[in-house]
């Protein structure tokens, strides 16, 4: 049997830049760092099949494809914060958040910069696939989905995975779909395709009442699913509803899909609150794999360091379709 290869884009790293999260409480939760992408990239090396490239994309693609995304008034507030800051100095006090939700994630010198790497690596992910690759993920920090038109929070700066989905577009793939994984909802993913009617998206996550973003949330359309779990599924209940979203995601004719994964949603995740064994991944995989769709994956969560190289390990073996004996 022949097997597909992944193609990894890999972010240039910007030392020292590591975005604190605030819980609801106020107090500070978890830090997202460089070594989590090393985790990773440390599990998918152990795959027969991986190749690794550095995301090169031009300054000025990255810029049309994140003015189609974000509204420039936002673009340049970002722009401003990433100089003006200095040092350990954070600013927690902006009107750039998502309506019901306060300031939970502060901005740091380099901020634009770190975040545009990530979307660069996002969108160099994409253009593998538009080249033709199969399966191609982007290891982008950090992460995106919480990102919306003119919004940040919960760790996140500009939507990876959107610019991905818009990159797709931009190169004659249509139509394209997009599936959150991660134990949170993706609410600025949701908000950023509610004006794409040519864009399928689903997600299956944590309650959001009971989990960031904490408050309701309806899709914007027929073209939208959620799956919103009030307790702790069980790995059987998990993988019917990944079936149930691609199902759907096929039924709308998508020619290519976008994978926001999450390592968040296995057992002690620091950010989670569900017991999945990091196994789990590789039947998630698998499934993602018979749905025969070119499949860009965008890295959103996962903040069990200990784990990561265990799940990035057990998705790739499923996503290339080697059986474990």
């Amino acid at each position: 049997m022949s097997h597909l290869s992944l193609e990894v884009s890999l972010q240039k790293e910007m030392q020292g830049a590591s975005p604190i999260i605030v819980t609801s409480e106020g107090n500070q939760a978890g830090r997202e760092v460089e070594e989590r992408t090393q985790c990773i990239i440390q599990g998918l090396q152990r795959l027969p099949e991986c190749n690794f490239s550095t995301a090169e994309v031009s300054d000025r693609y990255i810029d049309t494809i994140l003015q189609q995304i974000h509204h420039q008034e936002y673009l340049e507030f970002l722009a401003h914060w990433n100089r003006a800051l200095v040092g350990e100095e954070l600013l927690f006090e902006y009107p750039y958040v998502d309506r019901g939700i306060e300031a939970d994630t502060p901005l740091f010198a380099g901020v634009y910069d770190l975040s545009r790497e990530g979307a660069r690596t996002a969108i160099a992910a994409a253009q593998q696939i538009a080249k033709g690759a199969s399966l191609a993920y982007a290891l982008c920090r950090p992460p995106g989905h919480h990102a919306g038109p003119a919004w940040l929070g919960g760790y996140c700066f500009l939507n990876n995975a959107v610019a991905a989905v818009v990159t797709l577009q931009e190169s004659g793939i249509g139509p394209v779909g997009l599936i959150d994984i991660d134990f949170h909802f993706g609410n600025g993913s949701a908000a950023l395709l509610a004006s794409r009617p040519d864009v399928w998206f689903g997600s299956i996550h944590s309650s959001t009442i009971l989990s960031y973003p904490y408050k309701e949330v309806h899709p914007a359309s027929d073209g939208q699913v959620f799956i919103p779990f009030s307790h702790s599924p069980s790995s059987e209940e998990y993988l019917t509803a990944i079936e149930q979203l691609i199902k759907k995601a096929l039924s709308f004719g998508c020619a290519a899909m976008v994978v926001s994964v999450g390592y968040d949603i296995i057992i002690n995740d620091p950010h989670g609150g569900w017991h999945l064994p990091p196994s789990i991944f590789e039947k998630i995989g698998q499934i993602f794999a018979q749905s025969s769709m070119p499949l860009c994956l965008v890295q959103e969560g996962g903040y069990l360091l200990t784990a990561l190289d265990e799940c990035a390990y057990q998705f790739g073996l499923g996503l290339l379709g080697y059986d474990q004996k």
